[in-house]
């Protein structure tokens, strides 16, 4: 398991080891994630076969849950994220990248490829 205070049964659903490590790096309490799952403001089908997609607001971010039923009809909560990202986190760190990347002309491009394949992410 995950560090951190997550629980992989919580509000009657299963949280895989990936959705808690999701939690942990995006600074979201699961507490707000369940929430999300719970509650929606709005719920579709995923992009994945048996997946289901559930987007709440708090206030300028959206949180989103990707989740399906197995076998035994329980709930699996697989991914979770919140955009905008929350500041200090490694998605927010990502977003800046890329953001940083688009603006940048030709020379600024090549320095971060070159550190992509140096340094990794």
């Amino acid at each position: 398991m995950v560090k951190g205070m997550n629980s992989q049964y919580y509000g009657g659903a299963i949280w895989t080891n990936h959705a808690l490590q999701r939690l942990d790096e995006r600074g979201l309490s699961q507490k707000m994630a369940w929430e999300t799952f719970k509650y929606p403001d709005r719920s579709f089908a995923g992009k994945k076969a048996g997946t289901t997609e559930f987007h709440k607001r708090y206030e300028k971010s959206r949180i989103t849950i990707i989740a399906k039923p197995n076998e035994q009809n329980e709930w699996l909560i697989l991914s979770c994220w919140i955009d905008p990202p929350l500041p200090g986190t490694v998605d927010h760190k990502r977003k800046q990248d890329y953001h940083n990347y688009q603006r940048a002309g030709f020379w600024g491009k090549l320095w971060y490829h070159v550190k992509q394949q140096v340094f990794g992410r």
